[in-house]
Parts: structure tokens; sequence; C-alpha cells
């Protein structure tokens, strides 16, 4: 009889979790047809237990909703301790930006379990995100020593690095991930911004074109190549490569500039100015934006024009003024006021007491300007004083000016 009976019962027991097998079965399909209210409707009604709470919880954490995956993670624990639940409650932590929480799991689960790799990666990387590079560095270090081959960890190290200003050794280990894996595209983009930053070119552009091979449309990469070209002014490549990420509705204030100064360089001075008033209708305070309208329309003599962008990028502008005071002086020295010309020198040199070429130009204004040559004279000997070995015209004319000033004040017995 008691055979008979625990037959019967095992069969019971059978019978129900292929029930529950089956539901769940139905439930999956329903999550790929992408009927996840469906789906959490008949968990809703069936009887609460650690399978239900988990099933439910890792639907909530699908669909963004964290705050629930937690409270249903928390409930399955409470029936049953499973580490892989906890890896999934730390999971739903971090993504929910409760970093010190997840933290709080991970480390819980390491202290009973050092050998789970999967929960010292992510703990690593919330210790990255939460800025404590030096036990990252100590997870990924150890991580390394269990999988050589994982081209991750190398790579998560860098970052580690990265974040405690060791950039040798970032630079090294972020070749250490390439080695690993040279098809890992994110070591190329590290490892192109690394070379760039020593200034070795060959190596910067040898991983940029490793990065465009992979992924031609990388916004990332093709940035990177725009501005390579652009410091070895091959301007109409970096336009063909601009108006590309533009196709690809990718657009900033630093593109637009490139871009016009592409324009500029080039001298197609209509499309510098579309360029650079384009990257004024996102930024119409972007005081660098204003300055190169300034220059341009200098350039092509147009004053008033030139006066008002200049005044619109001091205006904007925060310190240091002296490119767009310097401007301002030059065109006040072309429309013969010498004035404000000496005005707007002075203010460009005080600004930027490096500027030599302000100071060479008041020095230079205030000699045309002003009878009395003391005021010029003391501004040359200046001039030579700071900066006799910056431009060897301007170093020759204040030498022959100091000498003539010299001369005349001398013979008017001063």
């Amino acid at each position: 009889m008691k055979k008979i009976l625990c037959f019967s019962l095992l069969i019971f027991i059978c019978l129900k979790l292929e029930a529950q097998n089956i539901h769940f079965t139905n439930i999956d399909s329903l999550l790929l047809l992408g009927k996840y209210q469906k789906a959490l409707k008949i968990l809703e009604n069936k009887p609460e237990n650690f399978d239900v709470f988990v099933k439910s919880a890792a639907i909530y954490k699908r669909i963004g909703n964290y705050s629930k995956a937690i409270n249903f993670y928390k409930k399955a624990l409470d029936i049953k301790d499973n580490n892989l639940v906890k890896v999934s409650l730390g999971n739903a932590y971090n993504l929910a930006g409760f970093k010190t929480n997840a933290v709080k799991v991970y480390e819980n689960i390491i202290q009973k379990d050092s050998t789970n790799l999967l929960v010292l990666n992510s703990l690593g990387k919330i210790y990255l995100s939460a800025n404590h590079p030096k036990k990252a560095e100590k997870i990924y270090r150890f991580l390394i020593k269990k999988d050589t081959l994982n081209p991750n960890y190398p790579f998560q190290l860098a970052r580690a690095f990265a974040k405690q200003n060791k950039f040798l050794k970032m630079g090294q280990s972020y070749l250490e991930a390439y080695k690993l894996d040279t098809l890992h595209i994110r070591s190329f983009y590290e490892l192109a911004k690394f070379f760039r930053k020593i200034r070795d070119k060959d190596s910067t552009n040898l991983f940029i074109d490793k990065g465009l091979a992979l992924d031609s449309l990388s916004i990332s990469f093709n940035l990177l190549k725009a501005h390579e070209l652009y410091y070895t002014k091959q301007f109409k490549k970096v336009i063909k490569i601009l108006n590309r990420l533009d196709k690809l509705n990718y657009h900033s204030i630093t593109t637009f500039e490139m871009l016009g100064m592409c324009y500029y360089n080039l001298k197609d001075y209509e499309s510098a100015e579309k360029s650079f008033r384009k990257g004024l209708k996102l930024d119409y305070s972007n005081s660098q934006l204003h300055y190169r309208l300034a220059s341009l329309y200098y350039d092509q003599k147009k004053m008033k024009l030139a006066e008002m962008s200049d005044f619109m990028s001091i205006f904007n502008a925060t310190p240091k003024l002296d490119k767009q005071y310097f401007l301002l002086g030059l065109i006040y020295n072309d429309k013969k006021d010498l004035k404000n010309a000496i005005k707007y020198f002075d203010k460009a040199f005080k600004n930027n007491s490096n500027n030599y070429k302000a100071l060479f130009q008041l020095a230079l204004t205030t000699d045309t300007y002003y009878k009395d040559k003391n005021k010029a004279l003391a501004l040359y000997q200046k001039y030579l004083y700071r900066f006799e070995s910056k431009n060897k015209e301007n170093t020759l004319f204040a030498k022959s000016r100091i000498k003539a000033i010299k001369k005349t004040l001398f013979l008017k017995g001063q």
C-alpha cells in the first residue's frame, strides 16, 4: 500500500512539474512574439513559488522595469538561496543605477565562491564605473591569470590603468587585448588614441584604418580619421569624411567648425560661412565660431560683418580673449581708427601676456598715432626683452625704430 502511495505521489509531482514546464514553454513562446504582458498575466495567476518569481523578475528586467525585477528576485531568494538568482539581482541593481547594492551582492557571492569569473568580471566593471580603479585592477589581474585567452580582461585592465593615469601600462594592456583578438575593435579605437597622444602617426593611422575596415560607418573612427587628415592639411579628404558623417545624421559644433576651416583653407568662403553658421544653429553662443566668421569676413574685407562677429565672439567668450581683441585691433587699424586699434591691441596683450603679435602691433600703432615717441620706445624695448627670438622681421624693425627714436629724442635734448 505504501509503495502504491509513494508511486502515486511521484507521478503527481512529475505531472505537476511537467504542467509547469508546459506553462513556462508557453510563456517563452509569448515572449518571442513580444507579448510580455500576456506572459506576466499568466504568471500572476499561477501559485507563488521560486520559479514563478524568477521568471517574472527576468521578464521585468528584460523590459527595463528594474524595480519590479529586483522585487521579484528578492522574493525568490526569500524562498531559496541561489547564486544564479543573486547574480541576476546584482545585475538588476546595476542596471537600475544602484551600484552600491550591486557591489554588496557580488561581493557576497565572491566571499563564498572566489572562482566565479562571471561575477568577478561584473564586479570589476562596476568598480571601474564607480571610480575604484585599484580594486578593478586587482580583479582583472586575477582574471587574466585564470583565463589567459580572453581579450576582454586586458582591455578592462587597461581602463583601470587609465583611471590611475598609468599611461604606458594602459597602452601595453590595450596591445595585449589586440594580440589576443586581432578583430577586437574597441582595442583598435583606444590604441589609435594612445598612439596619437605619443605622436606615432603610422601606428595611429594603422589602427584607425583597421577600425574603418571593420566598420566603415563608425562615427568614432571617422572622427579620428578626419582629425588626422586635417592636421596633415588634406582638406578635401576631410570634407568627404565630414559629409559622410552628416549623412549619418551626426552633427556637432566641432565637425561644423572643422568643415568650415577646410573650406576656409581652400578659399571656398561661401561654403565655409555656411558651415560656421550651421554650427551656430547648434549653439549661437559659441565664441569660437563667431571668431571664425569674423576672421572669414576680415579676409574678404567685409569689415562691418567682421567687427560685428568679433564683438559677438568677445561677448560670448570666456578668457582668454586675446585673439578676438587682436582681430578687432586689426579691423580698426585697417579702418584708420588708430585710437581704437591701440585700445584693442592693448586689451589683447593684457588678456594674454604671451601674445607677442599683440605687443608688436601695439608698439607699431602707438608709434604711428602719437607724436610723443616715448610710449612707442618703451613698447618696442619691452617687445625685444620678451620676444626677441619670436619673429626675425619684427625684431629687426623694432631694433631699427628704437635706434631712430633714441636719435630723435637725443636731438631734441631728451
